[in-house]
């Protein structure tokens, strides 16, 4: 299955910036919302009375989790050949550690967490649907609609916001699997992704020479890889996904009223 197929009409744009882009260019090709505005994330630190060098991110349900619990979401794929599996209901979990790593804190108060070791997965949680919405895909129960093990990810923020992300242009890696999403033009050790941490209770801080505090939060996220475009495949990459998006808004607004 090819990831990216082409826009004739963006043909002059994508070979101009197909021949910019020898370097592999990160495309965005998945994203998921929580159902809720209730903390989904948790951060313990792992010291009394937050002084320990380390700690523990995991998915909850419910503050009192000391383990990692799947919360429930709604996963999009915006890969074109797979925008009919968009705003699917999915288990998100996510359970990650910090070891002997302590914070850092610049001069504008941006808390940073680094060497976050981990694993992450969405499962469908709807019925079997086969040749789902005409698409020619087979929605499955309880199928890995993406999962990851990832390395040195890191936590950043500032006040009552914030992310956990893993990027290309640093030092960690995580290798991503799919049922459904088939990787076609990833280029080797690309994969990353951004997850959003939203009222951040207490705000973020940390204690001289230890690990960030115990907080939670809520939030989405999206992931993404990098690719080495054919000429074709930037033009819809560029002029697809402001379509889909506004597909997916309209079917929300469908689903909600």
């Amino acid at each position: 299955m090819k990831i990216f197929t082409t826009f004739a009409s963006a043909a002059v744009l994508a070979v101009t910036l197909a021949a910019a882009a020898a370097p592999a260019q990160a495309a965005v090709f998945a994203q998921w919302t929580p159902d809720t505005n209730a903390a989904d994330y948790k951060w313990v630190n792992n010291g009394l009375l937050d002084t320990g060098t380390g700690g523990h991110l995991f998915s909850i349900t419910n503050l009192a989790q000391t383990t990692a619990n799947a919360v429930n979401t709604h996963f999009s794929f915006l890969d074109p050949a797979l925008s009919a599996l968009a705003f699917i209901p999915a288990k998100f979990t996510i359970d990650a550690t910090v070891v002997n790593t302590p914070a850092t804190v610049n001069g504008a108060g941006v808390y940073s967490q680094t060497n976050l070791n981990g694993s992450f997965s969405f499962k469908y949680v709807g019925v079997t649907i086969n040749n789902y919405l005409g698409s020619g895909i087979n929605l499955v129960h309880n199928s890995n609609l993406l999962s990851g093990v990832f390395t040195d990810a890191w936590i950043q923020g500032a006040g009552g916001s914030g992310s956990t992300n893993l990027a290309i242009d640093q030092t960690g890696t995580a290798n991503f699997a799919s049922d459904y999403e088939q990787f076609v033009n990833l280029a080797a050790n690309t994969e990353d992704f951004a997850f959003n941490l939203l009222s951040v209770t207490p705000n973020f801080g940390a204690n001289a020479g230890a690990a960030l505090k115990s907080f939670r939060a809520n939030g989405g996220g999206n992931f993404s890889f990098g690719v080495v475009p054919e000429p074709a495949t930037w033009g819809l990459m560029i002029a697809g996904f402001g379509g889909i998006g506004l597909m997916m808004r309209n079917r929300r607004r469908l689903a909600i009223a």
